[in-house]
């Protein structure tokens, strides 16, 4: 993924906006998968920090336009987690995968805590439900990935066929 380009930026942002929209709107279920970690996370291990730092912000303030959360808050959660993520150079697909869960994990805790009541959820449907969205970003994660190799292959193979 060439994320360098502003334009590709923008359409990338609207795209992943646009799905988190839909799945936000469409799924009335206490757990949807978070598109912008997943894509955030992405264009870090692509080598692109800063702009992931940048697109962190911009994305915590749609998403919480989105779910209308308190403005701001889910841009810190990114911030964090992006900036850690940004230390872990993983290339190959299961560390990936593997990172993408303890980082959902991470966020989705995240989310339910409040610093004055602690966690907003009893233990185990907590426990419950930040598995199903570990699971649901961890999956969303192997299957792009998996087309994106698949994608970076052929632009490969194009450029080694003779004219």
């Amino acid at each position: 993924m060439n994320n360098k380009n502003p334009i590709k930026i923008m359409e990338q942002l609207l795209v992943v906006s646009s799905l988190q929209l839909i799945f936000a709107i469409s799924f009335k279920s206490a757990v949807i998968p978070s598109f912008f970690l997943i894509w955030l996370l992405i264009i870090t291990w692509d080598g692109n920090t800063e702009i992931s730092l940048v697109l962190a912000f911009v994305a915590g303030i749609i998403h919480d336009l989105i779910s209308r959360g308190t403005l701001g808050t889910t841009s810190i959660r990114f911030l964090i987690l992006i900036y850690i993520n940004s230390f872990l150079k993983i290339k190959n697909l299961s560390a990936k995968v593997a990172a993408t869960f303890f980082f959902s994990f991470l966020f989705f805790i995240s989310i339910l805590f409040e610093p004055a009541k602690g966690f907003l959820w009893n233990i185990w449907p907590l426990v419950k439900y930040s598995l199903i969205f570990c699971l649901y970003n961890s999956i969303i994660l192997y299957f792009l990935e998996l087309i994106m190799r698949r994608y970076r292959w052929k632009q490969k193979k194009d450029y080694l066929v003779i004219s």
